[in-house]
């Protein structure tokens, strides 16, 4: 299917009725692809503890063939990431005309610091609809801090206003910090006066060199407070919010608060790329995460093997593994997940579970329940889930 066509039908969903992109059984809609692991700068929560490539990172026909795999199982949306993609520039252009070709969207996650204007524009040319850009705190001290090299706030400022200027799609993201929450409504003001009406927020989940800063996780209370201040913002402002990583039902949360309030979210483009589901964790259920050098992840950040495309074809790994089909199975959930009334609707966050128990299918330590019930939001009537992507 033309792209356009696609994009054209998600937006009249979205417009008529109010839903995202429809969840098909059993089906990687949405798909990460970390096309290296290099990276030009080794920021403290990075899940992939990216810095230096692979040996044996996937060649471009390889890619492709992946790339035309996923197709043929019903990929939608493929988001390129690394490391840093553009550290593999003319392999990620390739590969964004591939999925244009095959009707699949393309979108990227960059550090934003290799986006000059000629590369937003061969970017917008090879057919990528989107690139998230960081902004982690308000001030360029900060940012520069955290990213660990001068000069990182101001970079991604200008590859908002380079990518703007092509008329190619920004979302800033934000990773959400004890540290850094109080600068968010001044990061909001900053990335609206640059133009851009969409921020996601991530959820530290402690992987990679993140395991290092776990302390700097949010809790309960941060987290009922900041799902608050969003859907104030969302109800005054032309600007949309999605959360990321650790429990997708959180944009969910805020859609079903504007019905308690009468009111909506604005209709931009990340709200039709909501996944229209109640399954709560889709790690291997609608989602997977394809690794540098083709080993195949449920999820970025549950960092157990699958299998490895260059040994068994996608469609078996897809339909065949072991960790994929148990973690479709929420009988297998264990402790609060295994006896929570809403396991097939939540499932925790598998990745969590992981880091904190050593058992896969523990109960996640970070149990968003609490937080719904204070806010009176019943998980039944959450309709769809965002992506955890990395």
């Amino acid at each position: 299917m033309d792209i356009r066509l696609k994009l054209f039908q998600l937006l009249l969903r979205q417009k008529f009725l109010g839903k995202g992109i429809e969840g098909k059984p059993l089906v990687p809609q949405v798909v990460s692809y970390a096309i290296t692991k290099a990276c030009n700068l080794a920021c403290p929560h990075c899940h992939a503890s990216a810095r230096e490539p692979m040996p044996d990172e996937l060649m471009e026909d390889e890619a492709k063939n992946v790339i035309s795999q996923l197709e043929r199982l019903g990929t939608e949306v493929i988001i390129f990431s690394g490391g840093e993609p553009l550290l593999r520039k003319e392999l990620l252009l390739r590969l964004t005309e591939e999925c244009a070709d095959l009707g699949i969207i393309p979108a990227m996650l960059t550090n934003g610091t290799l986006i000059d204007y000629p590369t937003a524009l061969r970017l917008k040319d090879a057919g990528m609809l989107a690139v998230g850009i960081p902004l982690d705190y308000a001030t360029p001290e900060r940012q520069d801090a955290f990213r660990g090299v001068k000069g990182t706030f101001q970079a991604a400022i200008n590859a908002i206003k380079n990518c703007l200027a092509v008329d190619l799609k920004v979302a800033v993201t934000t990773m959400i910090l004890k540290n850094n929450i109080d600068d968010i409504p001044r990061i909001i003001e900053i990335v609206s006066h640059l133009g851009v009406d969409q921020i996601v927020l991530y959820d530290l989940v402690p992987v990679g060199r993140g395991r290092n800063i776990g302390e700097l996780t949010i809790n309960h209370i941060e987290r009922v407070r900041l799902l608050n201040y969003l859907n104030k913002v969302q109800e005054e402002m032309d600007i949309f919010f999605l959360i990321s990583g650790g429990n997708p039902l959180y944009p969910g949360a805020l859609l079903e608060m504007h019905k308690q309030h009468e009111t909506q979210a604005p209709d931009k483009l990340l709200k039709q790329f909501l996944v229209e589901a109640s399954i709560g964790c889709h790690a291997g259920i609608h989602y997977l995460s394809l690794r540098p050098n083709g080993e195949v992840y449920p999820c970025p950040f549950l960092q157990i093997s699958a299998g490895n495309i260059r040994k068994q074809s996608l469609f078996e790994i897809w339909q065949n593994s072991k960790i994929l089909q148990d973690l479709r199975n929420r009988n297998l959930l264990t402790g609060k997940c295994g006896s929570c009334e809403y396991k097939y609707i939540c499932g925790g966050c598998r990745a969590r579970a992981y880091i904190y128990t050593g058992n896969l299918f523990g109960e996640d330590p970070l149990c968003p329940i609490e937080t719904f019930q204070e806010r009176q939001i019943s998980l039944k009537a959450i309709e769809c889930f965002s992506l955890c992507v990395g």
